[in-house]
């Protein structure tokens, strides 16, 4: 019986975490638990369940509803936002807080039987999360209604200022958690970037319109059903149109999307009269690699080359994957002295990376020994506008590049410039039509 709690302790995970993420997972946790404590103690009667069924029984069947969607949105990382929380904010603003909180651990319950496993701290630590989330909303409910009186407007604008304050002690504690849990985290894992925070908007004003809606009648919160649907569908396009331009093993541009960008960007580079360059970059000797390790390990071995480069280029830099295992990059306002600078620096981040380590931790193959299992690039620069005015124009001058530095050796930059100073036609003493320089043989 003792071993099987110690087990049961250990599936917590909580005592894997880092001292400062134990102190704020428990710390919210126990703060949540008190606030909820202190809550139904201060009930001053029950009613106002028929409008906890109401909500809770509509969010259920909304929250089914959408299952499908969600499944297909969440990219299993540690931040994940939907419509959820119009339910708690709605709850926040109708209802006395311990109410709400009912709200709250009924919906979280249901969460935690329909999602299967989980890591049980996380759910904790998201339940209370959403309990204090709902204990700040409706403080601020309170106070602003005390604030503005009782005009019609001032109860538009305190259920605003009470979605806006469920909604920023989420992403404050969430972001908070992940970032000491995951260290390293950017902001975009640990708070969102624009489209969460669209969603955010999304669920607060619904949450509102919700509150509104139940005040007249707790029936009308079963309208809101299709309303969500049709929402949750539509959150789905970003989502599609997110992995129509993203390469699935690298999770870098396509390079279809990518072209679209860089001409973009090639025309600003017109007309501000600036230059641009382009980087196209080949991963040496990648065959062997799959016929050596198979192509389990090759696929990682790309992922972990896009990972090197991608952090190693500035924000305003545009990558994608060309295909097989080629890369391309466009360097706006970058002339042919940064772009050799950012080539080399590129050539060597990837030949001194432990590509060995990044590949086992995913792989767990003692083959990949650090000693012998490396990679290297060849990588072909162009430049707008002395090498070509067009996107093709640089792409082929950047792929002949390319090919020559895989013919002097491999792992070496070539430039498209040089290239072209050496095959420039001597001048003849009778003209004659000449076409453009035949591309290098392939190394």
């Amino acid at each position: 019986m003792v071993a099987q709690s110690r087990r049961s302790v250990r599936k917590w995970a909580l005592w894997t975490l880092t001292v400062p993420a134990f102190v704020v997972v428990v710390l919210v946790d126990f703060a949540a638990l008190g606030y909820g404590v202190q809550t139904f103690t201060e009930l001053p009667s029950w009613r106002g369940l028929d409008v906890v069924a109401a909500l809770t029984v509509s969010a259920l069947i909304a929250v089914e509803g959408a299952r499908r969607v969600e499944n297909r949105r969440r990219r299993g990382g540690a931040l994940h936002k939907d419509l959820a929380p119009a339910w708690m904010i709605a709850a926040a603003i109708i209802l006395h807080p311990a109410l709400a909180i009912l709200v709250v651990v009924l919906l979280r319950i249901w969460w935690r039987i329909r999602a299967g496993k989980c890591i049980p701290y996380r759910w904790a630590f998201s339940t209370s999360v959403h309990v204090l989330a709902v204990g700040a909303a409706h403080e601020v409910f309170v106070s602003a209604r005390e604030l503005f009186g009782g005009s019609e407007l001032a109860l538009v604008a305190s259920m605003v200022m009470t979605a806006v304050t469920f909604v920023a002690t989420d992403a404050l504690l969430c972001g908070l958690a992940i970032s000491l849990i995951l260290p390293g985290s950017s902001r975009q894992e640990t708070v969102g970037g624009l489209d969460d925070l669209c969603i955010d908007a999304t669920a607060a004003m619904f949450g509102c319109l919700l509150a509104g809606a139940c005040l007249i009648s707790p029936w009308f919160a079963f309208v809101a059903i299709p309303i969500t649907l049709t929402a949750q569908r539509a959150l789905l396009l970003g989502q599609l149109e997110s992995e129509a331009q993203t390469d699935p093993k690298t999770s870098l541009t396509r390079v279809d999307w990518w072209r679209r960008q860089t001409e973009e960007m090639l025309r600003g580079a017109r007309t501000q009269r600036e230059q641009m360059a382009v980087l196209l970059i080949d991963i040496d000797h990648f065959k062997q690699v799959n016929d050596r390790h198979g192509h389990l390990v090759g696929d990682e071995a790309l992922r972990a080359v896009a990972t090197i480069l991608r952090s190693a280029i500035r924000a305003k830099d545009v990558i994608g994957r060309f295909g097989g295992e080629e890369f391309v990059i466009a360097l706006p306002d970058t002339g042919i002295d940064e772009a050799t600078v950012t080539a080399d620096r590129l050539r060597n981040a990837v030949a001194a990376s432990p590509l060995a380590a990044m590949c086992a931790g995913v792989l767990d193959d003692p083959d990949l020994d650090p000693d012998t299992f490396h990679l290297t690039v060849s990588v072909g620069v162009s430049v707008y506008p002395a090498d070509g005015i067009s996107v093709d124009d640089l792409l082929l001058r950047a792929d002949r590049a390319m090919y020559a530095a895989k013919a002097a050796g491999r792992n070496r930059v070539r430039l498209a410039a040089d290239l072209s100073a050496l095959t420039t036609p001597k001048p003849h003493p009778h003209p004659v039509a000449t076409g453009a320089a035949a591309p290098t043989d392939r190394a």
